[in-house]
């Protein structure tokens, strides 16, 4: 990577999260501690994103079954489908790609958090940086270093996780992974399985039959994500798991609110029995979709079928006053 890329880099994201991960630490003594309120920090300054990025998904699940009335209806007709699902989007106030844009924040925070964990914890052969370099290179002025000799590097072990000494270093604890030499840990366990709670949590308790490959292939890579995160990426610095175990129970809760529990009650069944803030809202809005779809459909065919009947009125109007 050029230098000004990496300086860049370095500037405007990971060294202003090494700073809140020093300043965190600099209170509670923990850097585990530190990552998750960093995490919760983080997740609360771009609630908007996020929340707009579940409801655009709650949105999305409501025009489901409008949107499958439409295919069937225009199924053939490929530029009238998509004129008919723009307006649709545009009536409804949604945007297609809404869902896309906190994925945009999400991913370049989650590489600075291991880029932060690189150069604090010296991975991959990099040199650990000091306290006298974080001093001269990276804290802000009004940043507390932490008290340790010049030479000294920073202390990342978490208490609360006493088979981690070092969140720099992978967690690698009981798990022989099959087929590998490695070890899948407990932190990158928990991670895939809060992962597959909140994909199957977004998705719709209800959802509408369709025959769409693509909707396919997305629900299918629902249950198939968690496994490769465990398997590719069980060898990243235990911190990022803590970052990322994080931000998804906060996604979990977040969706709770906005979306219920999703499809979860068909894997926990007494969850069907709980009711959500988001049942009630759901159930409305999916009904108003309907019925605007179907007036929407209805109309052309009125507006045809009173054309038929004037026309055809008006000529056994006159048949009949020919055999007077």
């Amino acid at each position: 990577m050029p230098p000004i890329i990496t300086e860049v880099w370095n500037a405007f994201l990971v060294h202003p999260l090494i700073n809140l991960l020093v300043l965190a630490d600099y209170f509670v003594h923990d850097f585990g501690l530190a990552v998750v309120i960093v995490t919760v920090a983080i997740r609360l300054a771009l609630f908007p994103v996020f929340r707009a990025q579940v409801r655009s998904s709650r949105a999305m699940q409501e025009l489901a079954p409008a949107m499958n009335d439409i295919k069937k209806k225009h199924g053939n007709d490929r530029a009238k489908l998509q004129q008919e699902q723009m307006k649709l989007y545009k009536e409804r106030g949604i945007n297609p790609v809404g869902g896309c844009l906190p994925m945009v924040v999400f991913f370049p925070v989650l590489f600075a958090m291991y880029a932060a964990f690189q150069q604090v914890g010296g991975l991959s052969g990099t040199h650990a940086l000091t306290i006298q370099d974080l001093k001269d290179h990276v804290l802000w002025p009004f940043i507390p270093a932490p008290d340790l000799p010049p030479d000294a590097t920073v202390s990342l072990a978490a208490h609360w996780i006493p088979w981690i000494s070092n969140l720099a270093q992978p967690d690698h604890f009981f798990f022989v992974a099959f087929g590998g030499p490695g070890y899948i840990g407990i932190l990158p366990i928990i991670s895939a399985l809060l992962q597959l709670v909140a994909s199957i949590q977004a998705l719709p308790r209800n959802p509408a039959q369709t025959d769409d490959p693509t909707q396919r292939t997305m629900q299918s890579m629902t249950y198939y994500l968690p496994l490769i995160t465990v398997v590719f990426f069980k060898d990243l610095a235990a911190g990022v798991f803590i970052y990322y175990i994080t931000t998804t129970i906060f996604q979990i809760i977040q969706q709770y609110f906005v979306m219920g529990w999703g499809q979860l009650p068909r894997f926990i069944p007494p969850l069907a029995n709980i009711p959500t803030p988001a049942d009630k809202t759901m159930r409305a809005r999916e009904r108003a979709a309907i019925v605007e779809a179907e007036q929407d459909m209805e109309e052309p065919l009125a507006m045809a079928a009173s054309g038929r009947n004037a026309s055809g009125g008006g000529g056994r109007r006159r048949g009949r006053r020919r055999k007077r």
